[in-house]
């Protein structure tokens, strides 16, 4: 197994970061500390520049400093060591206590790492937030500006490839049932899908839409969502909302990016597939 070192002190398994830096908190050397370079690259790996990732380092190997000390332990430049002390704080890697002198401290690494990934949660979730309302705002300046629709044979069968194009076109037709929403899958494929559209399904079924799944799994605590359950299997697996077919034209088990399944909008064609899942009503 390979491992790194820390200033050649103390030998440490590389791989998951938290297992990377298990001890690197009770790290203690005297005097000025040679970085280790690799662990400067996999601390940039979660998000620190090459100076935080030195000092952070140094403060780990020899316990609270002063800005200063740091600078020289660290070889930062001194402009620099306040900046470098203050991006580590934000991201939850560094104490500070007060007094005279001001001195820093290496938080531990798990207790870091459980603070930045807060962060980056709260961050991720502000960014799909400003995705969605732009996507909201977009659709409706869209809808204004785009001609009437005049259908055609090429307007309403489209091929969708990735598993995530495939689920967002569930979404948006689940969200629009009005009649109803049937879901032929594996056994896993029924009980992931209807766990990843549960809030479409439960306001499809507040419209009044019915709700049939087709699969040969028990569907335990989801199974309240539904208005039919028929305990069988189909070679394809498939979801109708209404008029509307998504059929996957890929097994199941195909790897995500190489999904392929085919949308098509057609009373006739979701009639007949629908009849094919036993579904009733």
């Amino acid at each position: 197994m390979n491992t790194l070192t820390l200033g050649g002190l103390l030998p440490l398994t590389d791989g998951n970061p938290e297992n990377t830096f298990k001890n690197l908190g009770s790290v203690r050397a005297p005097g000025d500390m040679a970085i280790n370079q690799e662990l400067v690259n996999t601390l940039r790996g979660l998000g620190l520049n090459q100076y935080e990732a030195r000092a952070y380092l140094a403060l780990c190997s020899t316990g609270a400093n002063t800005a200063g000390e740091l600078s020289e332990r660290a070889e930062l430049p001194r402009p620099r060591v306040y900046d470098v002390l203050k991006g580590l704080q934000d991201k939850g890697f560094v104490a500070v206590k007060p007094g005279r002198p001001v001195k820093y401290a290496g938080m531990p690494i798990q207790e870091a790492v459980k603070t930045l990934k807060r962060h980056r949660e709260t961050q991720l979730g502000d960014e799909l937030k400003r995705i969605e309302e732009l996507g909201t705002s977009l659709a409706t300046r869209l809808d204004k500006a785009s001609p009437p629709s005049r259908v055609s044979a090429e307007d309403v069968v489209w091929t969708l490839r990735g598993q995530d194009a495939l689920y967002s076109k569930m979404s948006t037709m689940i969200a629009a049932a009005k009649s109803h929403v049937t879901i032929a899958s594996t056994a896993q494929g029924a009980l992931r899908k209807i766990r990843l559209h549960q809030k479409e399904l439960e306001a499809a079924k507040q419209r009044g839409a019915r709700i049939h799944v087709l699969s040969p799994t028990s569907l335990g605590d989801m199974a309240k969502l539904v208005h039919g359950h028929s305990k069988g299997s189909l070679p394809t697996r498939m979801l109708l909302a209404d008029n509307e077919a998504l059929v996957f034209l890929t097994e199941e088990g195909t790897p995500v990016e190489d999904e392929v399944g085919v949308w098509v909008k057609s009373p006739h064609l979701t009639a007949s597939l629908r009849a094919l899942t036993g579904a009733k009503g």
